[in-house]
C-alpha cells in the first residue's frame, strides 16, 4: 500500500480536482494529506462539503505533507490541455528530493523531462506518467462482444459529470448483488484508481475506437457485466472526438447519461449551450446507432450530480428530470445508484 500525498494547489475543487477527489473517495491507498493553501487548515470533507475526507489534513506544501510520511506523491490536478502549472515544480523537486514516488496524469510527461528526470535518477524514486499511451497501434473491426456480457458506457453533457464516478458507483452495487462485475478505466484518474485501463484522450485518433474495443472485448471476454467509464461529451467543442471514439470502441449494450443539475452551457463556453436532456440523450443514441442499429443501445437512467443543490432541491429536481425524460435518475454519490442498476437489469431481462 502507498501512502499518498495529493498536489491539488489551487485546484481542490470538484472540476479541475477531480483526479483527487476520485482517488481520495475511491483509491485503496490512504491519503495522508492534500496540499492546497486555500484550504489549509480544513480536512478534506470540510474542503470539499463532501461525505468523505473526514481526517485527512489540507495542508499548505510538500514540507508540512513530509511531516505526515508519504511515501507517493501523486498530482490531483486535471487542467484544461494537462500542462505542468510552473508553480507546481519547486514541490514535485522536493517530493523527488525525499524520497517520494511520483503519480502524474498530466498530458505533461513529467519522467521526460530533463529537470524531473535527472533527479528521479538520482533520488532512486519512480515517475509514473498514467498517459502514457501503450506503443500499437488498433484501428477498429467491429468485432460484437462475448454473447451473454453486458457492456454499459457512461455519457453525458459535458466533462466531469460523474461519468466515472457513476461507473465505479454501479460496478460496486452490481458487485453486492452478486453479479460478476468490471470497471473498465479510460482516464487517467481511473486509471489511478483501478491499476490499469486506457487513457484514451492521449491515443491518436485513428485507433481510440481500436484500442477500446479490444480493452473492452477482453473485459466482456471475462466478466458478465462491464461498466466503461466515460470521457468528454459529443456535443463539448474541444473533446467530443475522444466521445464519438470512445463510444464507437466501446459498443455499448446500454448506456447512462450523466449530468449536473441546473448546467446550462458546456463548462468553459458560454456561447455552447446545452440542448434539452432529451436531445443530450438521442444524440449519443443516434451516434452508437451509425454502427450498431441493431439490437439498439438505448440510454436507461440518468446520474444526475447535485452536489450544489440542498438535499430537498436535489430530491425535486430529481424527480423533475425523471419526468422530463421518462428515465429513472439518481444522484449516485448522494442517493447510490440501486435504482440505476434496477434499471438495467430490467432492461436486460427484456
Amino acid at each position: 500500500m502507498r501512502r499518498i500525498a495529493i498536489l491539488a494547489e489551487g485546484a481542490f475543487e470538484w472540476h479541475h480536482g477531480k483526479t483527487a477527489t476520485g482517488v481520495i473517495k475511491y483509491g485503496q491507498d490512504p491519503i495522508v494529506a492534500v496540499i492546497d493553501r486555500a484550504n489549509v487548515g480544513k480536512d478534506v470533507a470540510q474542503a470539499l462539503n463532501a461525505p468523505f475526507g473526514q481526517g485527512i489534513p489540507v495542508v499548505r506544501d510538500i514540507y508540512e505533507a513530509l511531516k505526515l510520511e508519504p511515501d507517493t506523491l501523486l498530482i490531483g490536478v486535471a487542467p484544461t490541455g494537462g500542462d505542468l502549472d510552473p508553480i507546481w515544480r519547486s514541490q514535485i523537486l522536493a517530493a523527488i528530493e525525499a524520497g517520494l514516488n511520483i503519480v502524474s496524469g498530466l498530458h505533461f510527461f513529467l519522467a521526460d523531462d530533463a529537470e524531473l528526470s535527472e533527479a528521479a535518477n538520482k533520488y532512486g524514486v519512480t515517475i509514473w506518467d498514467v498517459r502514457r499511451v501503450p506503443d500499437k497501434k488498433r484501428v477498429a473491426q467491429l468485432v460484437p462482444h462475448r454473447t451473454g456480457s453486458k457492456t454499459i458506457l457512461m455519457v453525458g453533457s459535458d466533462c466531469a459529470t460523474g461519468k466515472m464516478s457513476t461507473a465505479l458507483e454501479l460496478d460496486i452495487e452490481a458487485r453486492r448483488r452478486n453479479l460478476d462485475s468490471a470497471f473498465v478505466a479510460t482516464g487517467q484518474t481511473g486509471i489511478m484508481i483501478s491499476g490499469n485501463g486506457l487513457p484514451v484522450d492521449h491515443i491518436i485518433c485513428d485507433f481510440i475506437a481500436g484500442m477500446v474495443e479490444e480493452m473492452v472485448l477482453d473485459f466482456a471476454d471475462k466478466h458478465e457485466w462491464v461498466f466503461v467509464e466515460g470521457q468528454g461529451a459529443l456535443n463539448h467543442p474541444g473533446y467530443a472526438p475522444v466521445t464519438l471514439g470512445l463510444i464507437h470502441g466501446s459498443n455499448p449494450d446500454a448506456m447512462i447519461f450523466s449530468h449536473i443539475a441546473g448546467l446550462t452551457t458546456v463548462d468553459g463556453y458560454e456561447n455552447a449551450p446545452l440542448p434539452s436532456l432529451k436531445r443530450l440523450i438521442q444524440m449519443n443514441e443516434e451516434a452508437i446507432s451509425w454502427i450498431r442499429p441493431e439490437p439498439p443501445s438505448k440510454a436507461v437512467g440518468i446520474a444526475l450530480i447535485t452536489h450544489r443543490l440542498s438535499e430537498e432541491e436535489a430530491l425535486a429536481e430529481i424527480k423533475r428530470v425523471e419526468e422530463e425524460t421518462g428515465l429513472p435518475t439518481n444522484d449516485p454519490m448522494r442517493f447510490g445508484v440501486a435504482n440505476l442498476m434496477d434499471a438495467l437489469e430490467r432492461h436486460f431481462a427484456e
